[in-house]
């Protein structure tokens, strides 16, 4: 791990003490990862099946199916999107260093001509890094971003081959194909092969853990997402961020056009400032 010596202000007092106090969870062991994928091909099943009481049709039979399958539905969903969920495998969502605590900007679905160079401007001009999770796809439309990312010493990592929207339904083939595909791309082009794994916007697949040993790869999500995706403004990301920041969080933010992009460049300057003014250091993942 690369760790940026911040300038500014040492931590106060609470920030340390939090900081000491973090304790990453253990990781999930074999069998239990089993267990609970069983779990969940159950629970689909089982919600599915709700669907019978509706026979023979009363308004009554109609509430209890109604809320029961609400209830899979929505448990089902957190399993798959949860940034940290940990029933199929164990991501990563905070960074550790020594002494100062630390926070870790990174950068998804990238490298774009319209977004990632500014980016790379803005760290290259506050001597800071971040990790940047690219696009297998993006990195052969733009390999000079890639080479530009890695001599400058930020850290490039994998996101799938072409970011589909649909990651957790993908075949096994598939999905050893998008994960697999996009470290010889990148470590073709920008001669580093890639040791963590952030899928597309943080789906889980029953066979990733899987994919991810025979990759040797390591998933990582986030503990801080900015929605710079959505429409914002500069001040309301920046809030966003300083606001909910934390020791170790690691923050999500995207360097793809997008309806938040403008606020997100405008807004990033700033908030490596204020970060090291509060005593964090920078640092990748």
């Amino acid at each position: 791990m690369r760790i940026e010596c911040a300038s500014g202000d040492h931590a106060d007092g609470s920030i340390r003490r939090a900081w000491a106090q973090r304790r990453l969870p253990a990781p999930l062991q074999g069998p239990v990862i089993v267990t609970r994928a069983v779990g969940f091909l159950l629970l689909v099943v089982l919600t599915n099946a709700t669907l019978l009481l509706l026979l023979p049709f009363t308004a009554t039979r109609f509430l209890v199916t109604a809320v029961l399958y609400a209830a899979g539905t929505a448990a089902m969903l957190v399993i798959l999107f949860h940034p940290r969920n940990r029933w199929f495998l164990d991501p990563r969502t905070d960074v550790q260093s020594r002494g100062r605590p630390s926070v870790a900007l990174t950068f998804d679905d990238g490298p774009s001509p319209d977004v990632t160079v500014r980016v790379l401007d803005i760290l290259r001009q506050k001597n800071a890094k971040a990790t940047f999770f690219v696009v297998g796809r993006q990195v052969e439309r733009h390999p000079e971003l890639a080479r530009r990312a890695v001599a400058e010493g930020h850290v490039v990592a994998n996101h799938t081959y072409s970011h589909p929207p649909l990651f957790c339904f993908l075949s096994p083939r598939r999905l050893r194909e998008e994960i697999e595909r996009t470290q010889d791309v990148i470590h073709g082009i920008a001669g580093v092969r890639p040791r963590h794994f952030r899928s597309p916007v943080g789906l889980r697949h029953p066979l990733l853990k899987e994919a991810l040993e025979r990759a040797n790869l390591e998933l990582v999500l986030w503990r801080l997402r900015t929605y710079d995706t959505w429409p914002t403004t500069r001040d309301q990301l920046h809030r966003r961020i300083l606001g909910r920041v934390r020791p170790g969080a690691i923050v999500l933010l995207h360097d793809r056009p997008g309806p938040g992009t403008e606020a997100m460049v405008a807004a990033l300057p700033d908030v490596i400032d204020a970060l090291r003014h509060r005593g964090y250091e920078l640092v990748t993942v």
